[in-house]
C-alpha cells in the first residue's frame, strides 16, 4: 500500500511540474520581440521630420522605446527574427524630404514601404536602392520633384510601384527590363518629358500601367 502510495505522490508531483512549466510564460512579463537595432532606426526616422501636432497621425508620435516596435501601428514585423518588414505611414504628414542619410535606408530588411500622402518634399533619395529587398513602394500623393534616380533599378524584386501625383519631371529610366516581378506600375499625374519606355512591355509580370 505505501508503494502504491509513493507512486501516486510521484505521479501527482510530476503533474504539478509540468503544469507549472506550461503557465510559467503566460506569468512572465512580455518579452521584446522587436531587434533593438530596428526600433532605434525607427525613432530616429520619425524625428527626422518636424511634427505638426494639428495633423499628424497621433499613433506615430507615441512610438516609445518602452514599447515593443513590433507592436507600434504601421510597422510589421518578421515573425521569425523580430525584422521590420513593412512600414505602412500613409497619411502621417512628414512635412519634408527624405534625405540621403535618412534612418529609414537602415531598415535593410524592409519589403513594403508605404508613404503615401505623407506631403514628402524634394527628390527620392538614390539610397533607396540601397533597400534591396523591397517588392513595393507606394510614394504615391506627395510632392516629390526632379528624376527617379536610377539606382531604382537596383530593386528587381519590386512588383508594386506608385509613384503617380508627384511634380516628378525628367524622362523614365529608358531600360526598365531588369524588373523582372513587376506587376504594377503607377507614375500618372506627374510631369514626365520624352516618351514611355517600351523595355517595360517586356515584362512579362506587368498586369497594370498608368502613364503619364
Amino acid at each position: 500500500m505505501m508503494i502504491l502510495l509513493s507512486h501516486c505522490y510521484c505521479v501527482s508531483g510530476f503533474f504539478v511540474i509540468y503544469v507549472s512549466l506550461l503557465l510559467h510564460p503566460l506569468a512572465s512579463p512580455t518579452l521584446h520581440f522587436c531587434r533593438h537595432d530596428q526600433r532605434d532606426a525607427l525613432l530616429d526616422f520619425i524625428d527626422e521630420f518636424p511634427f505638426d501636432e494639428s495633423t499628424t497621425n497621433t499613433w506615430v508620435t507615441s512610438w516609445n522605446k518602452s514599447s515593443d516596435c513590433c507592436h507600434w501601428k504601421g510597422v510589421t514585423c518578421d515573425g521569425k527574427y523580430g525584422q521590420v518588414i513593412s512600414l505602412e505611414l500613409n497619411e502621417t504628414f512628414l512635412n519634408s524630404s527624405l534625405k540621403s542619410s535618412s534612418s529609414l535606408f537602415r531598415l535593410q530588411y524592409l519589403r513594403h514601404l508605404n508613404l503615401s500622402s505623407c506631403n514628402l518634399q524634394g527628390e527620392i533619395s538614390s539610397s533607396l536602392g540601397n533597400l534591396s529587398r523591397l517588392t513595393s513602394v507606394d510614394l504615391s500623393y506627395n510632392k516629390l520633384v526632379g528624376a527617379i534616380p536610377v539606382s531604382l533599378a537596383k530593386l528587381t524584386k519590386l512588383s508594386y510601384v506608385s509613384l503617380n501625383s508627384n511634380n516628378f519631371t525628367s524622362t523614365l529610366p529608358s531600360d526598365m527590363s531588369g524588373f523582372h516581378n513587376l506587376e504594377h506600375f503607377d507614375v500618372s499625374k506627374n510631369s514626365f518629358v520624352g516618351s514611355f519606355p517600351k523595355s517595360l512591355f517586356s515584362i512579362s509580370s506587368l498586369q497594370y500601367v498608368r502613364w503619364p
